[in-house]
């Protein structure tokens, strides 16, 4: 098992069970007084819980508690988790957790409880010298995605449509100089230099889970790069 990419080995711990639990689901309606049926609205789906418990193994409860302390100071902010035995990831908030000793005096049990969801692997699109792209967004849950806009030529405007109802359109690119727009982030930049003033958007862009989207460019003098991890209830 890995945590943000360190390994719990290095703490002598060992991944014991894995218990991930699905949110609580509830579609919101509302049925009016002498309506036929219910008034359904749009469900907003919330984090699911990981229930994790880790094996720490030492020569003394000393060295032990010092490892759980390294240990638990990983989870002092949002983490992504590499499971034993599952694919994909496991992104989440540690909401509880409690230290046990066994009857092995040179074992100790961590049980921990995380708020979060399962991500994949991020998928990444390709367009050089296109009109138009078309994808379809594997997942049971909606995920932000990135886009980086790279022109080939220097450009006074460049238009993408299709993640929304309004598109995105990006003034003053200049050739070679690649921007961004981080959907998960919520920021533009070009170089690592904010660029939102030259960028006109309603929403950042956000894919709908099981969707086929057709996307529309302006102009074909731009590679564009659109980015994304698939994301579970």
């Amino acid at each position: 098992m890995k945590i943000d990419g360190i390994d719990i080995r290095k703490f002598n711990a060992k991944q014991l069970t894995v218990d991930i639990q699905p949110p609580k689901i509830a579609v919101e309606n509302e049925w009016i007084d002498g309506a036929p049926v219910p008034l359904e609205f749009e469900t907003f789906i919330k984090a699911g819980t990981l229930k994790l418990s880790i094996l720490f193994r030492g020569d003394s409860r000393s060295q032990i508690v010092r490892n759980v302390s390294n240990f638990m100071a990983l989870l002092t902010h949002g983490v992504v988790m590499q499971l034993d035995g599952y694919k994909g990831y496991y992104t989440g908030k540690l909401t509880d957790d409690s230290l046990s000793k066994t009857i092995v005096k040179t074992r100790y049990t961590v049980n921990l409880t995380f708020a979060g969801y399962m991500i994949d692997d991020e998928i990444k699109n390709t367009y050089i010298d296109k009109d138009t792209a078309q994808f379809d967004v594997l997942g049971t849950r909606d995920a932000p995605c990135i886009v980086e806009i790279t022109p080939t030529v220097d450009m006074s405007e460049y238009r993408i449509d299709g993640f929304g109802d309004d598109p995105i359109i990006i003034k003053n690119l200049e050739a070679g100089k690649k921007i961004i727009i981080d959907g998960a982030a919520g920021t533009a930049t070009q170089d690592g230099v904010n660029k939102f003033a030259d960028v006109d958007l309603w929403d950042f862009p956000k894919l709908t889970h099981g969707q086929k989207y057709v996307l529309n460019f302006s102009s074909n003098k731009c590679v564009v790069v659109m980015r994304y991890n698939p994301m579970w209830i």
